[in-house]
This record gives C-alpha cells, sequence and structure tokens, in this order.
C-alpha cells in the first residue's frame, strides 16, 4: 500500500489538509524528470508540473503506441482521497453518476456538478472499499469541491498531487510489457479496475484506464520511487518496441476516440446533456446540480458536443466559428489531423439542430471557410474494443 500521513485541520466542518500554497510554489517537476530533462527541452505546464509535450515527432510517437505502447508521465492528474466512514456519502452527494457498478477494486469514470449543472471536474473515480475512494482528476478544483461538500460528514478529503506521481503504459503491447515487471495479475483486470501491487519491484496502485482508449494501465506510485518504476519500465519495454510519448502524442489519440477535455470542451459553462452524458446521471436520488439539471430532461439542451469531419486537409484552430446555413452556431474547441482516421477532425459545441449527425456546415479557418461534416463519435473504435482488449 503506498504511503500517506493525514493530517487533518477541521475549519467549521469540512476537513482540509494544511499544506503549500501552489501558486507560491512557481513550476514544479514531476518525479521522472532526472530521465525526461535529458531527453526533450519541449515541455508544458499541467496542474502546475513542467510535462514533455514532445520528445521526438508527435505523429511517430502515436504511431509508435499504437503498433506497440508508449509510455506517459502523466503527473498532474491529481489523486485526492476520500476517507472515513461517511465517504461513500460525500460520493453520493457530490456524483451525479450511476454508483451501481462501483465496488472494491473497481474504477468508473465520473463527474462532478457545480448546483447551476456546470461541470466542475470529470476523472477516474476509484473504490478501495467503503471508507476510501480515490478521485483522480486534471487542474480543476475537485479537491477543495469535495470538501467543501462534506459539511456535517465524518470524512476526510486530501490531495496528493505532490506525493503521489502517474505514469501511464498505454498501446497494445502495454499488457506483455507490464507483465514482466508486475506481480498483478494483469490477464484478470477487466477495463476500469484497479489492482494494488509491486511494478519494479515498487508497491503501487495500478488501474485499467487511460486517456488514450487503447489498452494501457495508469501506475500511481509514491513520488520518492517513481522514478524507479519508470527506468524499469524503459529498461524492459524500450527492447520491446515501446517508447517515451509526449502530451501532444496523447492529444492525438484522445481526439480520435472524442474523449472530452477539462479547459477546451469541459468547463464549469457546460453541463452533462451539452456533453453527452446524459444517460449517466441517476435520477433516483439527490445530488448537486440535479434541480438545475431536472428541466432539461425535457427540454434537451440548446447546443451540445459535435463531432466535424473536414472535407480539407486543413487543420482548424481553436476558436474557428462553425457556419451553419450563414449563421455562427458555434466554436472549435480541438482539432487535429487524425492518422488512424485519414482525416482533418474536430470537436465543437454546436447548436440545435446543426448538431444533427450529416448535417453539413462550414468551419472558418485561417486557410479560408472549409465545408464539414457532423459525424458520429468517436471517430475511431466507436466501441472501444482497443481498451476492452
Amino acid at each position: 500500500m503506498l504511503e500517506r500521513t493525514n493530517v487533518n485541520l477541521v475549519i467549521d466542518g469540512p476537513p482540509f489538509t494544511p499544506r503549500a500554497n501552489r501558486l507560491k510554489d512557481g513550476l514544479k517537476r514531476t518525479a521522472f524528470w532526472p530521465v525526461i530533462s535529458e531527453l526533450t527541452s519541449d515541455f508544458k505546464v499541467h496542474n502546475t508540473y513542467l510535462k514533455p509535450d514532445v520528445f521526438t515527432d508527435s505523429v511517430e510517437e502515436y504511431r509508435s503506441m499504437r503498433r506497440v505502447a508508449g509510455l506517459w508521465d502523466v503527473t498532474g492528474e491529481e489523486v485526492v482521497e476520500i476517507t472515513g466512514p461517511d465517504a461513500r456519502r460525500l460520493i453520493e452527494r457530490t456524483v451525479p453518476r450511476k454508483l451501481g457498478p462501483l465496488k472494491p477494486g473497481k474504477s468508473l469514470f465520473a463527474f462532478l456538478l457545480y448546483p447551476h449543472g456546470g461541470v466542475v471536474e470529470d476523472g477516474v473515480l476509484t473504490m478501495f472499499d467503503e471508507d476510501r475512494y480515490w478521485w483522480v482528476g486534471g487542474p480543476g478544483p475537485a479537491e477543495v469541491w469535495l470538501a467543501a461538500n462534506a459539511t456535517g460528514l465524518d470524512v476526510s478529503v486530501r490531495s496528493y498531487l505532490d506525493q503521489i506521481h502517474l505514469c501511464a503504459i498505454q498501446g497494445p503491447q502495454s499488457r506483455e510489457i507490464l507483465k514482466q515487471v508486475s506481480d498483478i495479475d494483469l490477464d484478470a483486470m477487466p477495463w476500469f479496475t484497479m489492482r494494488e501491487g509491486r511494478v519494479c519491484g515498487v508497491e503501487t496502485v495500478v488501474t485499467r484506464t487511460g486517456f488514450t482508449a487503447e489498452l494501457g494501465y495508469d501506475i500511481h506510485v509514491d513520488v520518492d520511487r517513481a522514478l524507479d518504476v519508470y527506468q524499469g519500465l524503459r529498461e524492459i519495454g524500450e527492447p520491446m518496441g515501446m517508447v517515451l510519448c509526449g502530451s501532444q502524442a496523447m492529444n492525438i489519440r484522445r481526439m480520435e476516440a472524442a474523449i472530452l477535455n477539462i479547459g477546451a470542451e469541459i468547463d464549469w459553462t457546460t453541463n452533462p446533456f451539452e456533453l453527452g452524458w446524459e444517460g449517466m446521471l441517476d435520477w433516483s436520488r439527490d445530488f448537486v446540480g440535479r434541480d438545475a439539471l431536472a428541466p432539461l430532461r425535457d427540454t434537451g439542451p440548446t447546443r451540445r458536443v459535435a463531432g466535424l469531419r473536414l472535407d480539407s486537409t486543413t487543420v482548424a484552430k481553436t476558436g474557428d466559428r462553425v457556419i451553419d446555413d450563414g449563421d455562427e452556431v458555434g466554436l472549435i474547441s480541438s482539432a487535429i489531423w487524425g492518422p488512424s482516421v485519414k482525416a482533418s477532425i474536430a470537436l465543437a459545441m454546436v447548436a440545435t439542430p446543426a448538431w444533427e449527425i450529416g448535417n453539413r456546415v462550414a468551419v472558418e479557418t485561417a486557410e479560408g471557410a472549409c465545408e464539414a461534416e457532423v459525424v458520429a463519435l468517436p471517430f475511431f473504435d466507436p466501441e472501444r474494443k482497443l481498451a476492452r482488449a
């Protein structure tokens, strides 16, 4: 089990854990920095951490991952631990999705809502037991929001952003590579499950999840041993064809899979109906945001995330306008050239009824207007067969 130190300061109800002010800490380096900094100088910032954006070429990294496997530094995905006798009650209060499948050792895609129905953050919710859960999300304020809603509950909420770092191995050979260095029975580990075990001789928490929609695993490890895991995976994986990958390669694959991204498709102004998540909502119980969303059960949203396939090789940019019959109906939120679909693809929040599949629209790019078709999502592997392999 990963080491945890819980020293809680209770301030008028909700539990908080003292820690350094992130804004005063400046940019931080992940546990994998000693290796990564020697191999690339191309970085991005994610949730206060410098992360590799590209090592060699983003498309080649993507292709290598699709053929064999890729290894990512995904630190900045924040582990927020919820513990205590009322942990389940806090989850039921703040997580609006159906929780029936959530059992010990199980993970779920989930999201948190504000009272007005907008999304706080999406992430992976994992259950260890009735008294302990992990929320693993990105740069959203999940820790603060969960703690703020813990009033009256016997529960502790604590972030391990600076104590637990993550690496991810993704791709069709990721299971075979991980088998070489882990005591976990990976063959008996279905999609969206969690196991505790050793990787490269180090205690870890492994979830069969990832941001690529490929077969893959997220590995959570204490900072002081994280580099041992990363190096051990390199030593085994690289001779088998695994490559180090940056955030650009992951973005290509997440776009083909139409995995929505906070800060792009998702923010506090978007609701589950607009994001296509309405089927997950559990209307049989109360949750934060329920009253605001209830009217949409009958009326439906006035806009929705749509997938666009451009007729041109031009790649759109964030903020490009989507035009339908002369009127602006939306803005591009993300766009790439999709190597596996061999097309220029984009995601956009589009007004009704322009989001309907088969509708023809125009995208105003820097190179001029491009015709595009609204297509079904995801763009590639719609049944998620690769991730379920």
